[in-house]
């Protein structure tokens, strides 16, 4: 899915490079908001168990991106690393889940494709996002829950200040992922639990860059 992805990265970016006057590249920070709620169904009994976490973090990026005469922009954005989307620990007396439970899940490998249209003195950012989300836990059950990847949609607003072929910008941006359905390995019994989560992202973007 990944090579999909940039695949069809390219074939979006041949038309607008040949209008394009130039290329940027940088470096950015972004201070993001992470908020995931989730309901985990037991195999069994079928109990719901619903949380909600919030967990902010750093999250730094490296970008690519052709813009025309007028300041419209498409570009491609890669954040290496993992950032953490919470995580719980306990203890449960149910007859399916006794025992101390551990539990997370981080986000890595994120990419975007987006579009900057110039707005007056600001400009809007529109795109869409990839990322895997990979699950980490020691539950009671003995239950595994494997890694998946999950696109999600982006917009944001920043504005952007130039100078001797470098330019600063910062902006505000706000990610839906789309919907996560986790099912964990099958028992003896050939039943298993699930998770249902939907993740969103709050973030501040402070970005450098230079132009070609």
């Amino acid at each position: 899915m990944k090579k999909l992805f940039l695949t069809t990265l390219t074939i979006m970016l041949l038309p607008f490079a040949a209008y394009a006057a130039e290329t940027r590249i940088g470096i950015s920070g972004a201070l993001s908001n992470f908020e995931s709620s989730g309901t985990e169904t037991l195999k069994s009994s079928s109990n719901k168990t619903n949380k909600t976490v919030e967990e902010t973090v750093v999250v730094p990026g490296f970008f690519i991106e052709r813009a025309n005469d007028e300041g419209a922009a498409f570009g491609f954005e890669f954040n290496p690393g993992e950032a953490e989307l919470g995580s719980g620990t306990g203890d449960d007396d149910d007859a399916e889940t006794s025992g101390a439970n551990k539990a997370s899940a981080e986000v890595s490998e994120h990419m975007s494709i987006y579009a900057l249209v110039p707005m007056g003195p600001a400009y809007l950012r529109f795109g869409i996002v990839r990322a895997s989300v990979d699950t980490t836990e020691t539950l009671a059950t003995g239950t595994v829950y494997g890694n998946e990847d999950v696109d999600g949609k982006i917009i944001g607003v920043g504005v952007q200040r130039d100078g001797d072929g470098a330019f600063f910008r910062i902006e505000g941006t706000y990610t839906d992922y789309d919907d996560l359905k986790y099912l964990g390995s099958l028992d003896d019994d050939s039943v298993r639990n699930t998770i249902e989560a939907d993740v969103d992202a709050l973030a501040i973007k402070l970005t450098l860059g230079k132009a070609f």
